[in-house]
């Protein structure tokens, strides 16, 4: 494992993460300031969404690169605009600013996974789930700072935040191995650049979707069921941080053991204990509600490095289109429920549909037994 490198990777993705998450925490105030309905609102929640859609072609194009060039462009993309949107003059011109962001974030991440996986060398589930922990830790703390520096500061002072994302794009440049070992004298079709797993990867691919329909739900109306039960807006916020970080925890458990175990077994257990504890966390309260959102959370969220990693030793030499199979485009089709999820809760409330979301990673832990059990080459 390269740690320097990989390190530095996953303070990059952690800053991906961060701007393409600096929109939810502000907007009350672009609403606000730009006079926007919640339908205009909603709309630009699907933009980043929509953007990682193209994640599989930004990972065929990444894998005919002689050098990764998008880990450090799509990097650089996201620093420059996604700060600008304190500055919007306008609903146009705040779209054109998210779309581009978004593509940087879809441009960042199948080249940046594709970089992680190397630099792990041996410990590919363990770096991964390491390199994820730096997202996700991006995506928990954007919410806690942006308020309170925009309420200090002004929207205006978001600009700053463009800072640190230029000075880690020149160590990227100077410190990370950024040439691709795996570049072909001829560019691959699909079918070669699927290595011939088209079958297994399609499984993995709709296990993150089925997956990611009751992650990104419950993630999404965590602080909508508070409102519901009566919380403030901060004592409401506190099950969605437990919740995102039990899954930055549960990642690094998972892809620390998935080096030792069976992959495919974590996956499908992790798939069917997340159901009682996410059952139980609906209704209980107090200490043990946390307690079971902990569990829960944790376990539902814990297999995305292992997932990844399966697609990675499943192609090889095409691991940015394979990463971005069960990345942003599998999470881009999930996100697309959440309307429809929104809608039933309208009709029949917010814990009875995250109720009926519990039930949903049993369907996916049948469809995980069909994952291959074994895919390192050394097996």
């Amino acid at each position: 494992m390269l740690k320097t490198p990989l390190l530095l990777v996953t303070l990059a993705h952690f800053l991906v993460d961060t701007y393409a998450t600096l929109l939810a925490p502000i907007l009350p105030l672009i609403n606000e300031r730009l006079h926007l309905n919640l339908a205009f609102a909603g709309l630009l929640g699907t933009i980043v969404s929509l953007c990682n859609l193209s994640q599989p072609l930004m990972g065929l194009w990444a894998d005919r690169m002689r050098r990764r060039h998008l880990v450090v462009f799509g990097l650089l993309l996201c620093a420059l605009f996604n700060p600008l949107l304190g500055l919007a003059p306008t609903y146009l011109s705040l779209v054109a600013i998210l779309a581009v962001g978004g593509m940087g974030v879809a441009a960042f991440h199948p080249q940046s996974f594709s970089l992680a996986g190397e630099l792990s060398g041996e410990r590919r589930s363990f770096g991964l789930a390491l390199f994820i922990f730096g997202g996700t830790l991006g995506l928990g703390l954007t919410p806690l700072w942006v308020p309170y520096c925009v309420d200090r500061f002004g929207l205006e002072s978001l600009v700053l935040a463009s800072l640190p994302g230029v000075a880690v794009v020149l160590l990227l440049l100077k410190l990370s191995p950024l040439d691709n070992p795996h570049i072909k004298q001829r560019a691959l079709s699909l079918r070669e650049s699927l290595n011939g797993q088209g079958f297994p990867l399609l499984v993995i691919t709709v296990v993150v979707i089925l997956r990611s329909i009751t992650g990104l739900g419950f993630g999404f109306y965590l602080t909508v069921l508070g409102k519901e039960r009566g919380l403030s807006l901060v004592a409401g916020s506190i099950p969605l941080g437990i919740y995102n970080m039990a899954g930055v925890v549960g990642g690094l458990v998972a892809g620390y053991l998935a080096d030792r175990f069976n992959p495919r077994a974590l996956v499908w257990t992790s798939l069917v204990l997340c159901v009682p504890f996410l059952y139980a966390f609906l209704y209980t309260e107090g200490w043990s509600s946390y307690l079971m959102l902990v569990l829960g959370g944790g376990l539902l969220l814990s297999s995305n490095s292992i997932l990844v990693a399966m697609a990675q030793e499943l192609a090889p030499q095409s691991s940015g289109l394979a990463s971005s199979l069960p990345l942003g485009f599998s999470w881009g089709l999930a996100s697309l429920s959440l309307p429809f999820v929104g809608h039933l809760a309208d009709q029949i409330g917010v814990a009875r549909t995250l109720e009926y979301l519990c039930f949903l990673p049993l369907l996916t832990a049948a469809l995980s037994l069909l994952l291959p059990g074994k895919t390192r080459s050394q097996t």
